[in-house]
């Protein structure tokens, strides 16, 4: 498994890219300019995640058909929400680049996709500076060890957008379900893997998502993973349920009791470096109506 912290790594060579690329290169092209940065960090490289994949494919072509750049979408879903419904596990945080015109257009159905226009997007990535510098410290977050790229483009508009997903796999969790009803019961299962160490299990209610206009969403900037309402700790620690843990797996029903909505269920450790600091390693989201 990929290791919390790099230790000097040689710069990573970007494949060679002399022309227009077809969406699988363009992305494969993408993930080696993000290796590259982390290497020149001294950071370990991220490896493709078809997953997170589809959720930024989701979220390039939504912000490309609606011109819009945001972390919410048009459907008012949110990064953990799109990697949920893509069959994700783990913890994801998101890079978005588009624009913000608000016009609706046509996708392009065979895209390509110049080395110029990734680099592009890339470079003004990394050459933030604080303390507007969130995609900067989300390409060399550490703790990173999976990218998913989605790539998108309008038909007559020569500007792609660009969402990428990155992924900290750390944990095997059993699955939940996509959706339920108010009131039933979930058990949220699984182990995390190390260099972690197990700390509990949060959840929290969110709104049901409802759609935003493209001009709301152009208003918006950052986006706050939502803290949970209530966090369950096992044995030897002030909490409202224990969670079961024997060492390695923990478990814990939870009542979705508090009326629809999107519930957010979350996996929290300590990671290196983090202290007595908890730290999210998989968030998961539930719509509950």
């Amino acid at each position: 498994m990929t290791g919390i912290t790099g230790c000097g790594r040689a710069p990573a060579e970007l494949p060679k890219a002399t022309g227009p690329m077809q969406l699988d290169d363009a992305r494969a092209y993408v993930l080696a300019l993000v290796n590259r940065d982390r290497a020149d960090a001294g950071l370990d490289p991220v490896e493709r995640d078809e997953v997170a994949e589809r959720a930024g494919q989701r979220h390039a072509e939504d912000m490309s058909h609606r011109g819009f750049t945001a972390h919410w979408g048009s459907d008012g879903s949110v990064p953990e929400q799109r990697y949920s419904e893509a069959g994700g596990d783990q913890m994801v945080q998101e890079n978005a680049a588009c624009f913000f015109d608000g016009t609706e257009r046509e996708l392009d159905p065979n895209p390509v996709f110049l080395p110029e226009e990734l680099e592009k997007i890339e470079l003004a990535f990394i050459d933030e500076v604080p303390p507007n510098d969130g995609h900067k410290r989300n390409i060399l977050k550490a703790a990173h060890t999976h990218l998913g790229v989605g790539l998108a483009k309008p038909k007559g508009i020569p500007q792609l957008c660009m969402a990428q997903e990155f992924v900290d796999r750390y944990g095997d969790y059993d699955s939940l379900p996509e959706k339920a009803r108010p009131g039933d019961t979930i058990t949220v299962a699984g182990e995390v893997h190390e260099p972690l160490q197990f700390g509990g299990v949060g959840i929290v209610r969110l709104d049901l998502p409802k759609p935003i206009a493209a001009t709301q969403l152009n208003q918006t900037s950052t986006y706050p993973i939502p803290q949970p309402d209530v966090v369950y700790f096992p044995k030897g620690f002030e909490t409202p349920k224990e969670v079961e843990f024997d060492g390695h797996r923990f478990r814990i029903d939870l009542p979705l009791d508090k009326g629809a909505g999107l519930y957010e269920i979350s996996v929290w450790a300590k990671f290196p470096d983090s202290g007595d600091s908890l730290l999210s390693s998989s968030i998961r989201t539930i719509l509950v109506k």
